[in-house]
């Protein structure tokens, strides 16, 4: 896999007013220097902003594992996490946080803007669905362990292609539960990875890899 270059960034979130947030931009790193053109985009959402950020292992993974195959890559704090400024909201203005990360993300060079895509893991899997459905320009989701007191009737359902991934032993998003909620969407598909939890401590390498492959092959394929 090729080497994977890191920059830290700040950007504003997409709030009036913004509010200012951090992150990180992982990519492969050029030959000759120069940004490779058309390289699918990746904005990477963590779990729950009281006890997580950024540097959540599994989202630490996903953005460099997806930037050796790539993707260009931006992992960021949510409002009111480590350095990003702004209170938290449990979810109502978070949104707009993603916002800021899209179009961000989508400025960097070489970045194909018909390739956009949403990770997001717990907390972050519903603002990423959340967010989604107001957005025509992400393309696809993939929603890590969405916690199911979070899931409402209209969430999700855009006809964009979704890959839902939950733990076998998840405690938050236990598969009989978040199974009869996906099959009403359009567009969905799911994978369980045996023995892990909600976290997914200790299983980041099978579901880096379980997300790695769905959006490799979704990458390749053209209009999707």
């Amino acid at each position: 896999m090729a080497d994977v270059l890191e920059r830290r960034v700040t950007f504003p979130s997409g709030a009036r007013p913004p509010v200012l947030l951090e992150g990180v931009i992982a990519r492969a790193s050029a030959s000759g220097g120069a940004p490779t053109a058309g390289q699918p985009v990746a904005v990477l959402c963590h779990p729950q902003p009281l006890t997580s950020n950024m540097s959540d292992p599994l989202t630490m993974r996903l953005a460099s594992d997806l930037a050796a195959a790539g993707f260009i890559t931006l992992r960021f704090n949510f409002r009111g996490v480590g350095a990003s400024e702004g209170q938290q909201t449990d979810g109502r203005l978070e949104p707009l946080d993603l916002a800021g990360a899209v179009e961000f993300a989508l400025a960097e060079p070489g970045a194909d803007r018909e390739k956009l895509c949403l990770v997001g893991h717990a907390f972050g899997a519903t603002v990423a669905l959340v967010y989604a459905a107001h957005d025509p320009r992400v393309k696809t989701v993939v929603a890590i362990s969405p916690p199911i007191f979070r899931l409402t009737p209209e969430l999700a359902t855009f006809e964009r292609p979704k890959l839902f991934i939950t733990g076998e032993h998840d405690e938050v998003s236990p598969r009989h539960k978040l199974e009869p909620w996906i099959e009403r969407l359009p567009a969905r598909g799911l994978k369980i990875i045996s023995g892990a939890r909600h976290l997914m401590r200790g299983y980041e390498t099978t579901a880096a890899q379980a997300v790695v492959h769905y959006l490799v092959r979704w990458a390749a394929t053209p209009g999707v």
